[in-house]
């Protein structure tokens, strides 16, 4: 018989274990070193405890993000399959509402449930602590959290991170009041045994001088584009600044840097990058389309209007003066420490929605 207890590992419950520890072992503020679930156990901490954490070191942390949001290469690492394992986010939430989120929604799937019941932890995740620590993790929700932590930050995330993407390390940059991010080309989700020498040359100096100042460098203006179009392409780039660009059939389109006053998009998958959208009637028209928006702002007298669409939208603000997203045909949209300014929707939003014609946000 195993003789580890069914209980519930959460970053709260290892913080609290965490702070016995220190009590007994140091004195005064410290340095916080963590590295995926140990990374969010210390945000969980830096929270909890400001006064403790002198400065705080985040290394590819998982989750963070919406639990619906990219999270399933973390969840199949310990062997858990709420959602699929694929290599493309776009790929995955291309299928994500008719095999996931719409079957969920209806069942009113919420993680905490089986965490909190201990028949259910022993049922669904086999009592087994990492199971139940790593869905833990990915349903640790810090939005209303993030911009409390008062320590310097220090954001280490290896490129080519599989298990907890690049992206989530941007988000975290974008949301914590005294952050950088450093990434470490060349490797994965472990940088300190991937990348050893680049992974020490971003940390000691950190450790040692906390946040420098980044040299002023003047930002490039925009180049204008007009109106531009994609027809049926794969892997277009826009940056620069458009009065309106229609993409339809493209996939994998990236629009990036950018600052468009309209945006179509027809039956395509896109991801979108520290970008503005929008500022007169309609930001983003969406129909049978998957979109990825990471950072930057999207606005309207109706910011968002969708059909039969899918939209990821992390650390975005979005900004309608009479509604932030209509759907003609039934969408779905997921929130991660975005900001919405609507009639209907107001505050920091994290959550998963299904919109409806008759539910609009």
């Amino acid at each position: 018989a195993s003789d580890k207890a069914n209980v519930l590992y959460s970053p709260a419950n290892y913080a609290r274990v965490l702070k016995h520890v220190a009590g007994r072992f140091l004195r005064g503020p410290f340095v916080l070193v963590g590295h995926s679930m140990g990374a969010v156990v210390s945000l969980r901490y830096a929270v909890m405890y400001p006064e403790d954490v002198r400065r705080l070191v985040v290394v590819d942390a998982p989750g963070v993000l919406h639990r619906y949001s990219v999270t399933s290469q973390y969840l199949a690492h310990f062997g858990l399959e709420f959602v699929p394992p694929v290599a493309e986010p776009l790929d995955w939430l291309t299928n994500l509402a008719r095999k996931i989120l719409a079957p969920l929604e209806r069942l009113h799937f919420d993680p905490q449930i089986i965490l909190s019941s201990p028949q259910l932890r022993k049922t669904l995740l086999e009592a087994d602590p990492a199971k139940i620590a790593g869905l833990a993790v990915v349903s640790e929700d810090l939005h209303q959290e993030l911009p409390k932590v008062r320590a310097e930050t220090l954001i280490a995330w290896g490129a080519q991170d599989t298990l907890a993407p690049l992206r989530t390390g941007r988000v975290l940059a974008l949301k914590l009041p005294r952050a950088r991010l450093a990434v470490i080309e060349r490797a994965g989700h472990e940088p300190m045994l991937e990348a050893p020498e680049r992974f020490r040359a971003v940390l000691e100096p950190f450790l040692e001088r906390g946040l420098q100042p980044e040299p002023a460098s003047a930002a490039a203006p925009l180049a204008k584009h007009g109106d531009a179009s994609c027809q049926r392409e794969r892997n277009r780039v826009f940056e620069g600044e458009y009065d309106s660009l229609t993409l339809e059939g493209c996939q994998q389109a990236q629009i990036r840097n950018a600052r468009v006053r309209e945006l179509r998009v027809l039956d395509s998958t896109v991801t979108i990058d520290d970008s503005r959208i929008g500022g007169g009637e309609t930001g983003i028209h969406a129909s049978n389309s998957t979109i990825v928006m990471t950072g930057g702002r999207v606005e309207g007298n109706v910011a968002i209007t969708v059909s039969a669409s899918r939209f990821d939208l992390a650390a975005v603000e979005v900004e309608g003066r009479e509604a932030a997203v209509t759907a003609t045909l039934r969408s779905y949209v997921v929130f991660s420490l975005c900001r919405v300014h609507s009639p209907r929707t107001r505050g920091e939003v994290h959550e998963f929605y299904a919109v409806t014609a008759k539910n609009p946000l």
